[in-house]
């Protein structure tokens, strides 16, 4: 609304305060207090809200079932974010991580969702390798609010005065919008397995095809896992660059039946079922 009316010789002055990344330290404070936000949330939907009649039914009995454990489903930026709050959290114990990613310097270039907001960053730093070299210092900063700074503790070295965690990542083929890399990465890291076969025979140009990550040896699994859902989206680039072509399957995931019904077994009970057959999802 800002841009209504204005001069201007004075649009040059708003973008460089837009894209002054010295104040970044402000992201990564605001993403703590929503980690720190849901939380109490979560607090207040196992502890608290079924104390208020706004959630008992006519006989005062809660409508919200306590005994149950607290779990996470979140995707895209909730799978990025979730990864974080997974972590630090007292309380869940099991999270479903969908198209999820981690470390926001890698995800930037590589989103389709980020042209808009580059061109805002060009107009301050116009020089290419400036914006790397401040992607990775701001990095620094943005670890203490995005999963890339809390992945070693999000399964099973878990922080202080939180418990042991499970996860259960779905991950999109050729997203163009969260990286799969930035995924595989983050299943490295927590020590999850994959779903084989995790995609058709020559969808991956890769050597040694999502290298370091095991695969799951038999179902019901009780570890973390991340499981590949291809819908048939483009093999992604290898570039630092965004997928372009083809239809963007970021949400696909979250809309088959299948993968819906992996998650809800996961969620309540910490095993991860077979959906698909025994071939790729």
């Amino acid at each position: 609304t800002k841009w209504i009316g204005m001069a201007n010789e004075d649009i040059p002055n708003v973008l460089s305060a837009l894209t002054d990344l010295t104040r970044f330290q402000t992201i990564a404070d605001r993403t703590q207090q929503s980690m720190l936000n849901f939380i109490f949330l979560g607090r207040a939907m196992t502890r608290g809200f079924t104390r208020h009649e706004a959630f008992q039914d006519d006989d005062g009995a809660p409508l919200i079932d306590t005994r149950a454990q607290l779990t996470f489903d979140g995707n895209s930026q909730g799978g990025i974010m979730g990864g974080a709050l997974t972590a630090v959290s007292p309380d869940i114990r099991r999270a479903v991580l969908g198209v999820p990613g981690m470390n926001y310097s890698t995800l930037l270039n590589r989103s389709a969702d980020f042209p808009p907001f580059e061109q805002v960053l060009n107009a301050a730093y116009p020089d290419k390798l400036d914006q790397q070299i401040a992607f990775g210092l701001i990095q620094m900063l943005w670890d203490r609010g995005e999963a890339n700074g809390y992945a070693q503790h999000m399964t099973d070295r878990p922080l202080p005065r939180t418990p042991s965690h499970k996860v259960l990542m779905h991950v999109a083929f050729g997203d163009h919008q969260v990286a799969p890399v930035a995924a595989e990465v983050e299943a490295r890291t927590i020590g999850a397995r994959i779903h084989w076969p995790a995609v058709r025979p020559g969808r991956l140009p890769d050597k040694v095809p999502y290298w370091g990550i095991a695969p799951i040896r038999s179902y019901p699994y009780k570890g973390s896992a991340l499981v590949i859902w291809d819908s048939g989206a483009p093999v992604p680039p290898l570039t630092n660059t965004p997928p372009t072509e083809g239809t963007d399957p970021h949400s696909h995931p979250r809309s088959n039946p299948d993968a819906r019904r992996q998650k809800a077994v996961f969620l309540s009970t910490g095993r991860i079922i077979d959906v698909c057959g025994g071939g790729p999802c």
